[in-house]
């Protein structure tokens, strides 16, 4: 009996030794990134919604490094079971962590850098955005365009992640690699920055003038987004990183991505949800993104 359990515990110390061997950047970048979010969590004042963002924070922990261990540690003999479990297990839990935001941003006990980011942009612009181009919010054709090329953001990401995920190319590596830095980085920059966004803390003269597209957007953030996810910019990031990854990869499609890019990146400050100042970390973000995909996307893989 004593020998089986000497046995048993050998052969854990092997197989997590062997795991930590062979962990990549990315394994370390998505399992620091949920600790970091447990530990924020488990250190913020225990105020109403600090239970459900516990659970949230611990749970997804928990699954992601269930999922590197088995991956890495070769428990799984099948190449492509692995490498679906790895995908599943890293993607998964960061999806579920953005609408986990929700809860957990409120539970931190933030203060609110609104007023440092407005100030940031009159330093640099002399005005914020959404300021500036309030004379313009009349102009229900220009609300409704903007309107859609916000909405598209989500399209953009599902058309560009969910055929990535299915596949194993060099490329779509690459381009999942890039979107978890995204992800993880821009997520710990809502944690260190919190804010609302021109619409909250701004005072403007014309409301927006829109139609079914700005009344979807608004629904939209409303019911689902984060509330105080604003720097940076992951509106600006994805789109950005996704318009890099297709000029490397895609000749056809990436003056289309790149456009739209654009769009994207002027209704964030337009329809008044950022600050020039998150635009800016975001296109940051995305340059940064590109240039750990293309190094680490081609050994990060099991």
């Amino acid at each position: 009996m004593w020998q089986h359990a000497q046995s048993f515990d050998s052969l854990a110390v092997d197989a997590a030794r062997s795991t930590r061997s062979r962990l990549a950047l990315l394994d370390v970048l998505c399992l620091g990134y949920h600790s970091y979010m447990l530990l924020r969590v488990a250190l913020s004042p225990r105020g109403e919604s600090w239970p459900l963002a516990m659970a949230w924070t611990t749970s997804l922990l928990a699954v992601a490094a269930t999922a590197i261990f088995v991956a890495r540690g070769g428990a799984v003999t099948s190449a492509r079971q692995r490498s679906l479990l790895y995908r599943a297990g890293l993607f998964v839990p960061m999806v579920l962590s953005y609408i986990s935001l929700r809860t957990v941003l409120p539970a931190l006990g933030p203060t609110l850098r609104d007023g440092a980011l407005l100030a940031a942009d009159n330093a640099l612009l002399g005005a914020t955005p959404a300021l500036a181009w309030q004379h313009l919010a009349g102009n229900t054709a220009l609300v409704e365009w903007l309107s859609f090329f916000y909405f598209s953001y989500f399209i953009i990401l599902a058309l560009n992640l969910f055929p990535a995920l299915a596949r194993t190319t060099p490329a779509a590596r690459e381009l999942l690699t890039g979107a978890m830095v995204v992800s993880a980085l821009g997520h710990i920059g809502y944690t260190l920055v919190p804010a609302l966004g021109p619409y909250a803390t701004a005072s403007f003269d014309t409301p927006l003038s829109g139609g079914l597209w700005w009344s979807i957007v608004q629904s939209t953030v409303s019911s689902a987004g984060a509330q105080l996810d604003v720097f940076p910019s992951l509106h600006t990031a994805f789109p950005t990183y996704f318009a890099l990854h297709a000029i490397a990869h895609r000749r056809r499609t990436w003056p289309i991505e790149l456009f739209a890019a654009g769009n994207i990146i002027v209704s964030t400050m337009f329809l008044r949800w950022h600050y020039a100042v998150d635009v800016v970390f975001g296109l940051a973000l995305a340059l940064v993104a590109r240039g750990v995909a293309k190094v680490a996307a081609k050994r990060e893989w099991p």
